[in-house]
């Protein structure tokens, strides 16, 4: 009996550039809402700046610098064989930090 071979989700045709799709439409999503949130909130904020607020200025300077190092390296470190492991290694840093700003700042 001759046997076939079950194709798995990642040996589809074009499946490698889902992952890097998925991050980008929660990264479109994520961003406004979480911009939204801080402008917002520095609007009623007043001067000066309370501790809270402090921190989350803080937080959005020294998130953004460290998720773009992370890019900027894996961007150098992949090889560009393989453009959608590429732009998933890239994605992935702002991704996280966005996605995870999105969910903390919503919590409140």
């Amino acid at each position: 009996m001759p046997t076939t071979s079950r194709r798995t989700r990642t040996s589809l045709p074009g499946s490698r550039w889902v992952r890097p799709w998925v991050q980008v439409a929660e990264i479109a999503w994520s961003a406004p809402l979480v911009i939204a949130h801080r402008t917002a909130r520095m609007a009623k904020g007043g001067w000066p700046p309370n501790a809270r607020d402090r921190r989350e200025y803080t937080r959005m300077v020294q998130e953004k610098v460290e998720a773009f190092g992370q890019a900027a390296t894996a961007a150098v470190t992949t090889p560009p064989k393989d453009t959608a492991r590429l732009l998933g290694a890239v994605l992935t840093p702002v991704h996280r930090r966005v996605v995870a700003n999105r969910k903390r700042l919503t919590r409140r």
